[in-house]
């Protein structure tokens, strides 16, 4: 079986961002969706799981396989259908720097939540708002990929504020 994943092109030089579901959790084993993240291109995961939802599914692995396979691991917890509080803005405040070095040297990253859709779309616009995307079109790429991102009211206030502080 295939791990389900969304590449998301950032440009037309390869940087992509990987949109998928939380490894190990669609009928694919957390070490073979790794792996297959691997083979996709994933240079780094960014996880916007709580440490108890990584509990909950049984994928407490994640960072170590990650390490394992030669891909960067980034815990960047974000409440399940809300926006990101501080204990996503701190650590991300050092990731982010990472996250775009990684993209501007066209390189691919793998982003999840839970489900895939959700924190994922929140933070991929958020990515893409970073890099100088209109909100507009941000939207319209991941929408494109994942229809149901990006409707929750948090979600979308949350980028409607950070893409005026970025204007």
């Amino acid at each position: 079986m295939q791990h389900p994943t969304f590449p998301l092109k950032v440009n037309e030089l390869g940087a992509e961002i990987i949109i998928t579901p939380c490894p190990g959790t669609k009928d694919v084993p957390l070490a073979e969706s790794i792996s297959q993240l691997k083979q996709a291109g994933a240079v780094a995961v960014l996880t916007f799981m709580q440490q108890f939802e990584l509990e909950k599914n049984n994928v407490t692995e994640i960072k170590t396989l990650c390490e394992q396979a030669g891909i960067q691991w980034f815990h960047l917890p974000i409440q399940d259908d809300q926006a990101p509080e501080e204990m996503f803005q701190t650590p991300w405040q050092q990731a982010r720097k990472i996250v775009h070095q990684l993209l501007d040297s066209n390189q691919k990253i793998a982003v999840h939540c839970k489900g895939g859709t959700g924190r994922t779309g929140l933070v991929s616009a958020q990515i893409l708002l970073e890099r100088g995307w209109s909100l507009a079109d941000a939207s319209k790429a991941i929408k494109a990929l994942r229809p149901n991102s990006l409707t929750l009211p948090p979600h979308v206030n949350y980028l409607e504020q950070l893409a005026q502080k970025m204007a």
